[in-house]
């Protein structure tokens, strides 16, 4: 394996074991009770948010965090750049929500069915 490729996934295995160490944190602080819809739709959307991939630069094939390949571009390139990872992350996003309402729907259906 060339040095570049193991260094690419070095720096993956890094980013996926911060994001797990975040969002472990970050599922504690929105464990609501009585608002159990917010708390899926919260955890979905962070979850999109830090695992979504795009493709680190338009004529490559490695692969980035959407968020930071906006970021990047719009620092770098300019705003009108960001939309090439804004897309998918918007997308992500947005099926993500639609995981989280179904989620929620099954949940509160099943409460439903279980009690007397």
């Amino acid at each position: 394996m060339e040095e570049g490729t193991y260094n690419y996934w070095v720096i993956w295995a890094v980013y996926l074991i911060a994001a797990a160490l975040f969002y472990r944190i970050y599922w504690r602080i929105t464990a609501f009770r009585r608002r159990l819809w917010l708390s899926y739709s919260l955890r979905a959307l962070m979850a999109a948010l830090i695992l979504t991939p795009w493709y680190a630069n338009s004529r490559g094939d490695s692969l980035a965090p959407a968020l930071m390949v906006t970021a990047l571009d719009a620092i770098t390139v300019g705003v009108e750049a960001a939309s090439r990872a804004l897309v998918p992350l918007l997308v992500a996003l947005l099926l993500a929500e639609i995981v989280a309402s179904i989620l929620w729907l099954g949940r509160k259906k099943g409460k439903k069915a279980s009690k007397p």
